[in-house]
């Protein structure tokens, strides 16, 4: 529950700065997640999908790597408020 006299509550809800950290944070765990399940599929240990062809489980571990390593520095850029 949140305290409304708490004013550190009260910023955090409306700060766009915590709501950008937490989706690059989000985006970085189910990278992370897709890579594993990408590795498992490919080794035949995950539990679904059934017949995944190895080269598409070792896609969509690429695809989970790419999104847990590029994905938020790309974010992260895109977002700043430094004119580069």
């Amino acid at each position: 529950m949140i305290d409304k006299t708490d004013p550190s509550q009260r910023d955090r809800q409306r700060d766009p700065a915590f709501a950008k950290f937490m989706a690059i944070q989000l985006i970085r765990v189910s990278g992370v997640a897709l890579f594993i399940f990408g590795v498992l599929a490919a080794s035949g240990k995950a539990p679904w999908p059934d017949g995944l062809p190895a080269e598409w489980a070792w896609a969509l571990a690429l695809i989970g790597a790419g999104d847990a390593f590029f994905m938020p520095t790309f974010l992260a850029r895109m977002w700043s408020t430094n004119n580069k």
